[in-house]
């Protein structure tokens, strides 16, 4: 009773916020103090952007950063309803950024060497704007979103291995962008972390997010935590094959498998080596990265022919497939990319006569980098 007493008790020490009026917004953000708050000290920050029609809040990045450590504010924007891009809206935010900002480092011991952006839907877009064209962050966490305008002027190279976080529901229709966002920001010089949301569509997970936990902690000189992957590690271990395997692409993602000077990287890799010679498994991963290749063609297409052909190497994937659980998915790709096609009907070239279905065998190279597909 005692044990639960005290989590509540974190909970809404944690919850606890309070309103910040900010000249140029009509609407006070959310400032969310670490309980172990000294304004004498430095503090990294977090500046969460809610989707269109939200309010300011700090709950769920508050949920992940813990109740200390971090000062967390719920932004908002300096006009109502959808934010268009332009150059010139995107520098009113920029603006607003960095007046909460220098207002906090003033105040409460905010860190501007430490400040990260992130948002969930509009909040994710805007996130990947300020993150380009921002250059004082320290890092981004991009939610329901992902990456699709470049701003002007074309962003500089961002700082080796700045930390950049995705996360996205595999059936969002916004699941291809934040694949480009991944591809994108890695190019500028981004170590990104993406973790995709099993059966999830536009949402974000009730009950949070492991690997954006693990994130946060190793933004603020955390360690991994050893005992944490051996737990994790040994009971994915007690699974079936297949499904040791499914379990594994998703875990090799997690910030703390990742985290240089581990081992594990290379365990995890090593593991998913062996089941894959396995006869079940081995079909499996051969749908699985043949899936992965038509994704990284979807999102490296420029042209509808390129979309046409991509659509059909979806469905015929699916027919290939059979029995696998991976076919539901591949079928909800070639509906995403065929209502795309639909909306441009008139540019579409007419159909190529089909031809008689034959195996298709995986490319060597990787497509798009540890794409955690799910079942």
């Amino acid at each position: 009773m005692m044990i639960r007493l005290l989590l509540a008790s974190l909970l809404l020490s944690a919850a606890a916020a309070e309103e910040l009026a900010v000249d140029g917004l009509a609407v006070p953000v959310e400032l969310s103090l670490p309980e172990n708050h000294d304004p004498a000290k430095k503090w990294p920050a977090a500046f969460y952007y809610h989707g269109t029609g939200g309010q300011p809040s700090t709950k769920l990045i508050r949920q992940h950063t813990g109740p200390r450590d971090w000062i967390v504010v719920g932004m908002t924007y300096s006009f109502p309803g959808a934010f268009t891009h332009t150059a010139e809206n995107l520098e009113k935010e920029r603006l607003i950024l960095r007046r909460v900002r220098d207002q906090l480092a003033a105040s409460h011991g905010l860190d501007p060497k430490r400040l990260f952006v992130s948002g969930f839907s509009q909040g994710g877009w805007m996130s990947g704007l300020f993150f380009q064209a921002e250059p004082s962050l320290a890092g981004a966490v991009i939610l329901g979103a992902g990456h699709m305008r470049e701003v002007t002027p074309k962003p500089a190279p961002l700082a080796a291995g700045t930390p950049l976080f995705l996360g996205v529901g595999r059936l969002d229709g916004t699941y291809p962008f934040a694949l480009k966002g991944r591809l994108f920001f890695g190019k500028l010089g981004a170590a990104v972390t993406m973790e995709t949301w099993t059966d999830l569509a536009h949402e974000f997970p009730t009950d949070g997010s492991p690997a954006l936990k693990e994130w946060f902690v190793l933004r603020n000189g955390g360690k991994p935590d050893a005992d944490a992957f051996e737990a994790g590690f040994r009971e994915i271990g007690e699974l079936s094959p297949l499904d040791q395997w499914w379990k594994l692409l998703e875990f090799r993602e997690r910030p703390f498998v990742t985290a240089p000077g581990r081992p594990w990287k290379e365990t995890v890799a090593r593991r998913i080596t062996e089941l894959e010679q396995d006869p079940a498994v081995a079909r499996e991963s051969k749908i699985f990265k043949r899936h992965r290749q038509l994704l990284a063609d979807e999102i490296n297409a420029t042209t509808l022919p390129d979309l046409v052909k991509v659509n059909n190497a979806y469905v015929q994937l699916a027919q290939q497939a059979g029995d696998s659980p991976q076919v539901k998915l591949v079928v909800a790709d070639a509906q995403r990319v065929a209502k795309l096609l639909a909306t441009n009907k008139e540019r579409v070239p007419p159909a190529e006569a089909p031809k008689p279905l034959a195996p298709v065998l995986p490319r060597q190279d990787r497509g798009i980098p540890r794409n955690p597909l799910v079942r």
